[in-house]
């Protein structure tokens, strides 16, 4: 239960053999590849730089043809569209996928579908706002080619107001008798008109057009009537259309034929380029190339075999981490235990050198959900869904791993039901006469104890994570921080306690409560003791000063001599100014103090676990209405039984509809119950916990390897399920 150990690799090869040895590398899937820590140039190959651009050139070939076909591939598995398919393939296989005669015809065929839909694509849209322009011009009883003016007549064209059409004509006739209108269709709420004017009179005809809110609107470049035109456009689509439908039919056709293996190649080239690339991290002298990285303890062996074959053309060394080193994370925890891997790993990896937090928060979360759930019928609804998801649905191993942890949390949620009498949320007295189970607590009708209960859980949790944190500052040999920041929180809290619970010891626990942690914080002793530019007359001096401050809060908490307290204003007032060694005590005492007002956050901390009880009261709220809504509906079906075979036929359909009430509504109390349920208990663990003790931010542990994300790969020894991304 801890970060698995790890070694660090150099390995000096051969420039010849280097191909070699990152082929083997590659099927081995152990070796962490890190950037040469020796700062050498890498290794320079012309032959490689020219399979990269053409790696390059066929990878963007397989992704135009992926997402050509990915368009019209149906997933024909079950809940396709909330699960992304997955492709299964050997390793073996999969190394031997390249880009072949047929996979360039396929290239073809698929661009040159593509180019057509979209030529085809481009001309409806042409010809459909050809239409639109050509629509209101239908009656228009004369070729598009032969409108247009004559050396006395200017013609006009465009649209007016439907509203104003009548006036506007009255003011042209107005204006002058030597105009025309021909009056066409509509185009929503506008007429097209054709004017004709003399030229004549020409500046008053457009002035009064230009005033009433005419639109000259220019017609296209077309030989025929405007109807004739409209048809011929109509026609055009219909032929792109087919042909478009023809097309698509063909493209559906080579989806379901080439899809998978365009993926895998896809992928297959994604790999290889990488093989390539990540020689970009060695390091290189005139003959050889440096290898360095990190390989987990546990998977030696397996490095060690793919090495094996090369032991004449390579120096293989494998040591432990130095204090300056940042291995990658790996973390090893037992069966149980893993699939919390995905809590941490949500914050983020413990360092090398840190804790793994898995096993400290697992039962807290465990529990925290158990308590948001708390029904005994919803965690078995979450044991058969999840497990459902996991064994019969093709889902990747991230998803698996969730579902381990929400089966897990459904196994918990049953008995802390059990505990709250909640079965579905049904009325406990009914429930106990079917099952003689009692329960410990009834979180409706005991709410304050409730409260209390998830009060005292958030007091250990974090107080449990204080703890840990002085523990963590132990291993690392750091005892006064162990001792002064972390023990000290917890002392001050236990005479806090000792204060709230025992009153006529109040006086004196808060007196030590707020004082001794004041000077352990401040490190006042080692201010004084352990600084090297302090004299010895400082030094004691300062540790006069200590065991007054240590007297004088005795003295104040149980009623002593107040010369104590007089004395330690005098040599402060006196040692302050002139001795080091009391002047840094008693400034490490205010930074304590400071430290001390800033663990009045605590009490935030711990109140914020009060939302545990404020989850599992509403999902059992709502459990319970939808119980009533059951009811009802089943109340209606009751007089039906006894009124004959066709009130029983009524009454049974309506006992159906409560059924399904009772079965949609838990089911959706569960779902809506199962987000907060899993996101309040980790901010938890995130907020609350972790904050005490816990810093994240490692880098995984990242094997160089086949690159697959949709291909599952199967081959014995080669990569664990799923693939591995490197």
């Amino acid at each position: 239960m801890a970060v698995a150990r790890m070694l660090k690799v150099s390995a000096v090869v051969y420039a010849s053999a280097v191909d070699d040895v990152v082929e083997q590398l590659r099927h081995a899937g152990v070796l962490d590849i890190v950037q040469d820590p020796h700062e050498l140039p890498a290794p320079e190959s012309p032959e490689a730089e020219s399979r990269l651009h053409e790696l390059d050139a066929r990878i963007a070939e397989a992704q135009f043809v992926v997402g050509m076909l990915g368009k019209h591939h149906t997933n024909e598995a079950p809940f396709a569209t909330f699960i992304s398919e997955k492709i299964h393939m050997s390793a073996e296989e999969f190394a031997a996928l390249r880009p072949d005669k047929e996979f360039a015809r396929l290239y073809r065929e698929c661009l040159d579908a593509s180019d057509r839909l979209a030529r085809g694509e481009r001309a409806r849209e042409r010809l459909t706002r050809l239409i639109d322009e050509l629509s209101p011009w239908r009656d228009l009883r004369i070729q598009l080619s032969r409108l247009r003016s004559t050396t006395t007549v200017t013609l006009i064209t465009g649209t007016v107001p439907a509203s104003s059409a009548e006036a506007i004509r009255q003011r042209l006739r107005d204006v002058t008798p030597l105009v025309s209108v021909e009056q066409l269709g509509a185009t929503g709420t506008r007429e097209a008109w054709v004017v004709l004017a003399h030229n004549s009179v020409l500046d008053d005809v457009r002035a009064a057009l230009s005033t009433s809110g005419f639109a000259e609107v220019t017609l296209p470049a077309l030989e025929g009537y405007p109807a004739e035109e409209v048809a011929l456009a109509q026609e055009e689509i219909a032929r792109i259309d087919g042909e478009r439908e023809k097309l698509l039919a063909r493209v559906k056709e080579l989806a379901e034929k080439h899809y998978t293996r365009a993926v895998a190649l896809l992928e297959a080239l994604g790999s290889e380029r990488d093989a390539i690339a990540v020689r970009s991290r060695f390091g290189a002298t005139a003959r050889t190339v440096l290898v360095s990285g990190w390989v987990a303890a546990k998977r030696r062996g397996a490095l060690e075999a793919a090495l094996a074959p090369f032991s004449d053309v390579l120096d293989l060394d494998l040591s432990d981490p130095t204090p300056d080193d940042s291995p990658p994370v790996e973390l090893e925890n037992p069966r149980l235990l893993k699939p919390f891997e995905l809590l941490t790993d949500l914050y983020g990896r413990p360092h090398y050198h840190e804790l793994d937090p898995t096993p400290l928060l697992a039962p807290f979360f465990t529990l925290f959900f158990a308590i948001c759930i708390g029904d005994v019928g919803y965690g078995a609804m979450l044991i058969a869904g999840f497990w459902y998801i996991k064994n019969k649905l093709d889902v990747a191993p991230s998803v698996k791993q969730f579902c381990d942890l929400m089966m897990i949390g459904g196994a918990a949620s049953m008995v802390t039901g059990v505990a709250f009498g909640s079965y579905f949320a049904l009325d406990y007295a009914t429930v106990r006469a079917v099952i003689p189970v009692p329960r410990l607590l009834d979180p409706l009708t005991q709410l304050q104890t409730f409260l209390i209960v998830t009060i005292v859980i958030g007091v250990v949790q974090v107080f449990f994570g204080v703890l840990v944190a002085a523990y963590d500052a132990a291993r690392r040999h750091d005892y006064s921080s162990a001792i002064n920041d972390q023990i000290s929180t917890v002392l001050l809290a236990a005479l806090i306690g000792v204060a709230a619970f025992v009153p006529s010891a109040s006086g004196w626990a808060i007196v030590l409560a707020i004082g001794i942690p004041m000077l352990m914080k401040g490190h006042a002793i080692e201010a004084a003791l352990t600084s090297d530019d302090l004299k010895a007359w400082e030094r004691a001096t300062g540790v006069v000063w200590v065991v007054l401050a240590v007297a004088w809060l005795v003295s104040l908490g149980f009623n002593g001599p107040s010369a104590i307290g007089w004395a330690l204003l005098a040599v402060t007032v006196v040692g302050v100014p002139l001795s080091r060694g009391v002047r840094k005590a008693f400034v490490g005492t205010l930074g304590g103090a400071y430290a001390v007002y800033g663990m009045t956050s605590f009490l935030g901390d711990v109140l914020s676990y009060t939302r545990l009880a404020a989850l599992g009261l509403s999902g059992s709220l709502v459990g319970m209405v939808f119980n009533i809504l059951a009811g009802l509906v089943f109340d209606a079906a009751k007089p039906l039984f006894s009124a004959g075979v066709g009130g029983v036929a009524g009454g049974v359909v309506i006992a159906v509809l409560a059924a399904a009430v009772f079965v949609v509504g838990h089911t959706f109390n569960v779902v809506i119950n199962l987000l907060g349920a899993f996101v309040h208990p980790a901010r938890l663990q995130f907020v609350e916990f972790f904050s005490k003790f816990y810093e994240g931010g490692g880098r995984m542990y990242a094997p160089f390897g086949y690159r697959t994300k949709v291909l599952m790969l199967h081959a014995a020894g080669a990569q664990q399920e799923g693939g591995t991304q490197s």
